[in-house]
């Protein structure tokens, strides 16, 4: 029963984890559209790049 129990843990760790590296890139990806490509590219990726941090906070945290 432990084990598994760790193991849930280990592997909710590692899914935040991966969530949180993508949306970084996605981010950082976001304001190099901004500032090399086009503001306009730029300020539809940070509107885009809110809302999954929205939906990330409200399915990972908020909702139980």
């Amino acid at each position: 029963m432990r084990g598994s129990r760790r193991r849930r843990g280990v592997l909710k760790f590692l899914a935040h984890a991966a969530v949180i590296t993508t949306l970084y890139l996605a981010f950082s990806f976001v304001l190099f559209l901004g500032l090399q490509v086009s503001p306009r590219y730029g300020n539809i990726g940070l509107v885009l790049v809110t809302a999954l941090v929205g939906l990330y906070v409200y399915f990972g945290f908020v909702r139980k």
